[in-house]
């Protein structure tokens, strides 16, 4: 575990496997942390030098400053600065999707060996013509009552957010994240609301064809958050995209399957 200190002194932290192997930086979901990749880095170090950060208000990174996508995409871009990683391949999972295509948009794919986007869709609101977004339908008055139920019924929300990104056919782990969801370490409910309204308002579905890297996109079968045909819009969209659905999964590929997470990331980059 390190820390370095962001352009506006924010310390951020992040966990490090070292070496001088192909670099992979691991970006987390809302309410987790780097260190929720632990397995799956332990997996890849013999191969890969395996990066993780704590997003702002999440792990041991404090919950100060711009609590934005943009700006946690500069604190990606500041940790890759600061480690000197050399066409790196950045995985982002839910959230941490959003915030690589937010990288993407201020800082190009030039420097990066690839992409990984699991389970995130490019625009979380929708309307009559896109109802790919969260749950199939997250409009300005979802994201209204999720604030007032935040303010008033946090663990309710917590608990309902964490039991369903997991398999339904999951039973007992569905109950150990619903049980655990409130008492989590992994984030500061103060960055919650400020990063899902955020969240809420931004739209990558122009940048996807730009996007000339190659990109992995991992998709739940059974994902509750995104329930339409998400990764085979974004295969259609992105110039040159792999599509590989965990059918045995829900929003959690890497969590719910990961011997096939990291039998395929393998296979991805080795190409």
């Amino acid at each position: 575990m390190a820390k370095f200190i962001a352009d506006d002194n924010v310390p951020i932290n992040y966990y490090d496997t070292g070496g001088g192997k192909p670099a992979i930086l691991f970006i987390h979901g809302w309410t987790s942390g780097g260190a929720h990749w632990g397995g799956i880095m332990l997996a890849l170090r013999p191969k890969f030098r395996c990066i993780a950060l704590d997003l702002r208000g999440h792990g041991r990174t404090p919950a100060q400053g711009e609590l934005t996508i943009s700006r946690l995409a500069r604190d990606v871009h500041g940790l890759i600065q600061h480690l000197k990683l050399e066409r790196p391949t950045i995985v982002g999972w839910s959230m941490g999707g959003l915030t690589t295509f937010e990288y993407l948009r201020q800082f190009g794919h030039a420097h990066l060996r690839s992409v990984v986007i699991v389970d995130q869709t490019p625009r979380l609101r929708t309307d009559e013509l896109w109802t790919m977004g969260l749950f199939g339908a997250y409009t300005p008055e979802h994201v209204d009552t999720f604030r007032d139920l935040f303010s008033t019924q946090q663990r309710r929300v917590l608990r309902r957010f964490a039991m369903g990104i997991v398999h339904p056919d999951r039973h007992v782990l569905r109950f150990l994240t619903w049980f655990t969801a409130p008492y989590r370490f992994s984030y500061n409910r103060a960055a919650l609301v400020p990063l899902a309204e955020d969240m809420a308002e931004l739209d990558y579905r122009d940048l996807l064809p730009s996007l000339n890297v190659p990109v992995l996109l991992c998709y739940g079968g059974a994902s509750w958050l995104y329930p339409g045909k998400v990764g085979e819009y974004l295969q259609e969209q992105l110039p040159n995209a792999q599509l590989v659905m965990f059918e045995k999964s829900g929003h959690c590929p890497p969590f719910e399957e990961p011997r096939k997470f990291v039998r395929t990331l393998s296979t991805f980059l080795a190409a």
